[in-house]
């Protein structure tokens, strides 16, 4: 993970309100993306990823798409992008994420799923995909995240999440934690 540690200790901080954002081309989308790093991210998450039973990666409507797409390439597993827009299709199902409403398709009772995101801050849009995903019937295999936050308070899930890096981010900078 030399490449992602490089370049999160090289991304911008910004500070808004008081919050300090890492702007991260895996999270941000800039500085630009290079691909050694994106392969270097894929590949660390195929190997820590229970991807042997795994139907489908979900993930939700984010910065997190381009990872995911990337991994379902890689791992030839399918993949299901939440949305925050209804459809109307039939197996559509609707459930809130901190206030807004949001929707799954194409995930069925039966099916064994990776959850799979970018950053994980305070946990709450993993918490509540995992809580849709167990109300649909499907079976959550595992939970990763690229980069995790760590100095937010997180919320309570009932699943552990894997991640290839844990931060604490603060006007200071960034410190990788081990």
């Amino acid at each position: 993970m030399d490449a992602l540690r490089r370049s999160i200790h090289e991304a911008p901080l910004i500070e808004d309100d008081g919050y300090h954002y890492l702007v991260h081309p895996i999270s941000n989308g800039i500085p630009t993306l290079d691909p050694h790093l994106m392969r270097e991210v894929v590949n660390g998450i195929c190997r820590v990823a229970d991807l042997a039973d795994v139907d489908v990666i979900v993930t939700p409507v984010t910065m997190g798409v381009h990872v995911s797409t990337a991994v379902s390439l890689v791992a030839d597993i399918p993949l299901v992008v939440i949305r925050n827009r209804e459809y109307g299709f039939d197996d559509e199902v609707p459930f809130d994420l901190d206030g807004e409403e949001y929707y799954v398709n194409d995930v069925s009772p039966d099916d064994n799923v990776l959850v799979l995101d970018d950053l994980t801050n305070t946990g709450v849009s993993i918490a509540a995909i995992t809580e849709a995903l167990d109300d649909i019937g499907a079976t959550v295999v595992d939970v990763v995240t690229v980069i995790r936050r760590m100095e937010s308070e997180t919320v309570p899930m009932d699943y552990e999440v894997t991640s290839l890096v844990d931060v604490e981010v603060s006007a200071e900078g960034v410190e990788i934690l081990d």
